[in-house]
């Protein structure tokens, strides 16, 4: 019997034995199938992965990089030859190794390395940062993380505020953060926005 019938036998036994009408499972009693999770630690594990495994990889290596300031291109999870010229800059600044490829171990640098690396120069930090996080994470906004003000993050927070129908004025302050963060999680953005 394939792995497959064996677990839709072990389904419908389970099923059947719950059934409150009085019907028995049919057969004996089945033993758990463990269902493999692929293990990536390195780019070489990366791409022995499936194909939608790796896309999240690079999707998130992507829009990691965008925040700290290196241009992907797109954030599409297709390895392009921006994608890898942009890891390339980051793995240079960070000090790393430079090869280029998009690895576990380079998404899990661009996450949580303190401080962080950005092609800004100095740490960022502040409330207009967490604004810009909040609203990335929503789609509104896929400008670099940097801090600033500026129009891409102002009309990010326009749409924001028009699709959660919130009133006032559009000071990036504390109070607005809050209202993103307490916000329905069905106000996503329909499209991604890269500017204002």
């Amino acid at each position: 019997m394939r792995r497959s019938e064996k677990i839709l036998c072990a389904i419908l036994g389970l099923l059947l034995s719950g059934n409150s009408g009085g019907v028995a499972a049919a057969g004996p009693a089945m033993e758990p199938v463990a269902i493999p999770t692929p293990v990536v630690r390195t780019a070489a594990d990366l791409y022995q992965t499936p194909a939608g495994v790796r896309t999240a990889y690079v999707r998130g290596i992507q829009m990691e990089l965008l925040a700290h300031g290196y241009g992907p291109g797109g954030v599409d999870g297709v390895m392009g030859a921006r994608t890898r010229a942009a890891i390339r800059a980051y793995q240079l600044d960070a000090g790393l190794t430079i090869d280029g490829e998009p690895s576990p171990e380079l998404l899990d640098h661009l996450k949580f390395v303190q401080p962080k690396i950005n092609r800004f120069g100095d740490p960022v930090m502040g409330i207009v940062l967490q604004v810009q996080r909040e609203l990335a994470k929503r789609g509104y906004y896929l400008g670099p993380h940097d801090g600033l003000n500026g129009p891409g993050t102002r009309g990010a927070v326009r749409r924001f505020r028009a699709d959660a129908r919130l009133l006032g004025d559009y000071a990036i302050d504390s109070r607005l953060l809050q209202q993103i963060r307490d916000a329905p999680a069905e106000i996503k953005a329909e499209r991604l926005y890269s500017d204002g």
